[in-house]
């Protein structure tokens, strides 16, 4: 794929790469501690010190910037759009603003704490804030692009519109802000066309900087997790919390119980994906803490709660609508959740 303009190696990446072609293999193949870096030799040190400014001073900018955006766009937060820099060295660091690293072409090396793991093309890593991580990008037609936000616009854009489905929303929560599972997730989505335009637009809007250009910027990015949540929802890949593999099935697993969770069984589910009855209940205990019966309830009594919110259904209806036709087992499981009776409830958020 012929690379856009807009991606042509600087001087910079030009002479990062000239380090790498003689001596510097070493410095790419594994992820490079400061105590490390502190150990180069000068001029080495002082060529990341300026690709390092360049990206601290676009992102600072932006971030001190946006406090007017954010007053007088409560829905917006800040977002910045950088391209990470080819052959520079992979230093271990931490943020505490949401990143997502998007491979636009190539491939690269990515360095998450204990865990590395290649991404290719269409790949979309989601950062967990503060999640210790170094990038590798040693191809010409490689080409990365961070988009680093915060916490408020990532929860509006990404969060809030996984509320349909409560279970996968609480356990994406988990997997980036409790760090129970993993500290990152990633949506392989290949060569889709349409994710990669939107990609492409941020970049040269941000380059750009036309009028209005940060608002337009945080609303591509919105447009983009909507296309994410519309064809790759439940193609998410997190790491099994204990031996750190790559999991693909998880995500598929929760939106599986999260869509059918009204009658659906541990052995109709463990059959559906070709796993046992034991083996399906330590998947689930092992990411999520949970037994099979409790995740259903729990996903049972939240849409109840929505319906008790959000419509004027009687209890029995509202019983039915989510699986519980016995009115007295209803009640019992609502309280022990939410600590008070369904009636209770709505008079509480009807008030």
């Amino acid at each position: 794929m012929e690379l856009d303009t807009i991606f042509q190696m600087t001087q910079l990446e030009k002479a990062f790469k000239k380090i790498y072609e003689k001596d510097g293999h070493e410095f790419l193949e594994q992820p490079m501690t400061y105590e490390r870096y502190l150990q180069l030799d000068a001029d080495k040190k002082t060529l990341y010190r300026e690709m390092e400014a360049y990206h601290s001073t676009v992102f600072n900018n932006a971030y001190e910037n946006t406090v007017m955006d954010i007053s007088a766009s409560p829905d917006l937060g800040y977002v910045e759009i950088v391209q990470h820099g080819r052959y520079s060295y992979p230093i271990l660091h931490n943020h505490e603003y949401i990143e997502l690293v998007y491979v636009y072409s190539g491939r690269c090396m990515h360095f998450v704490e204990n865990q590395a793991f290649e991404m290719k093309t269409g790949d979309l890593c989601i950062l967990a804030p503060n999640a210790m991580h170094a990038i590798s990008v040693y191809e010409d037609d490689a080409v990365l692009v961070n988009i680093m936000m915060s916490q408020k616009l990532f929860d509006a854009s990404f969060l809030n519109m996984m509320q349909r489905s409560p279970i996968l929303s609480e356990f994406f929560e988990s997997v980036l802000y409790e760090r129970k599972v993993s500290p990152y997730i990633i949506y392989p989505t290949g060569q889709d066309e349409r994710l990669h335009e939107m990609v492409l637009h941020m970049v040269k809007e941000r380059r750009k900087k036309d009028y209005l250009y940060k608002e337009s910027v945080s609303l591509l990015v919105r447009q983009m997790f909507i296309h994410i949540l519309r064809h790759y929802e439940l193609m998410a890949i997190v790491s099994d919390p204990i031996c750190h593999m790559q999991e693909n099935r998880i995500v598929a697993l929760m939106g599986y119980i999260a869509v059918n969770y009204r009658s659906i069984t541990l052995s109709q589910t463990a059959d559906f994906f070709g796993y046992s009855r034991a083996y399906m209940s330590q998947i689930l205990s092992k990411y999520t803490g949970k037994t099979f019966t409790a995740l259903v309830n729990e996903e049972k009594m939240k849409n109840a709660a929505k319906l008790l919110r959000e419509t004027r259904l009687s209890l029995t209806e509202i019983g039915v609508e989510v699986g519980c036709y016995d009115a007295s087992h209803f009640t019992h499981k609502f309280k022990k959740i939410y600590g008070m009776t369904p009636t209770e409830y709505r008079a509480q958020e009807t008030e």
